[in-house]
């Protein structure tokens, strides 16, 4: 859709085009459903991907860089959201829970480290299938960490383990 507006210029300054805040208009070229598309393809991939889902919908429309900036332009309040978040004090009772795993990562041959790479292109590592018990070391550790607090959830043994007989639904007394 194609807005004609009319604007005040002063020789110095930037344009006042008036009628925008009553039309709702985007202060850049692109609406403001089409900055949000752009801004969840690319949070979801990168922004050539994201570039062309964006142009799969929408047509050509929109370039990368542009893309990236209306990702720039959507996360300029995080930092405020996150200082306006106060946490609540925890009690004695509250739980502090850590949950960690570790995953072993295949690495691509051209992000190995170099002593890696060298003894991999000696060995000729990079087969589908390995004999059993090699280990050709082109794995790098992934590790996630997760910290937060949860309230005890009370329960019963019979929730957490099924009584003798099963649940059916009648008791024996």
């Amino acid at each position: 859709m194609t807005v004609r507006r009319c604007a005040w210029r002063h020789p110095g300054t930037t344009n006042v085009y008036p009628a925008d805040s009553v039309l709702s208009l985007p202060k850049r070229r692109h609406s403001y459903s089409l900055a949000r598309l752009a801004v969840l393809e690319s949070v979801r991939s990168s922004f050539d991907t994201a570039t062309g889902a964006v142009c799969r919908r929408c047509g050509p429309v929109i370039g990368k860089r542009q893309v990236e900036d209306l990702v720039v332009e959507a996360a300029v309040d995080i930092d405020a959201f996150y200082r306006a978040r106060i946490p609540t004090p925890c009690i004695a009772g509250t739980l502090l829970v850590i949950s960690v795993d570790g995953k072993g990562i295949v690495m691509r041959p051209d992000s190995l480290r170099p002593a890696t790479a060298k003894a991999a292109a000696r060995r000729g590592l990079f087969r589908t299938r390995l004999a059993a018990g090699e280990k050709p070391a082109r794995k790098r550790m992934a590790t996630l960490a997760a910290v937060y607090d949860a309230e005890p959830a009370l329960r019963r043994p019979h929730d957490v383990i099924a009584p003798p007989g099963g649940r059916h639904g009648r008791r024996s007394i």
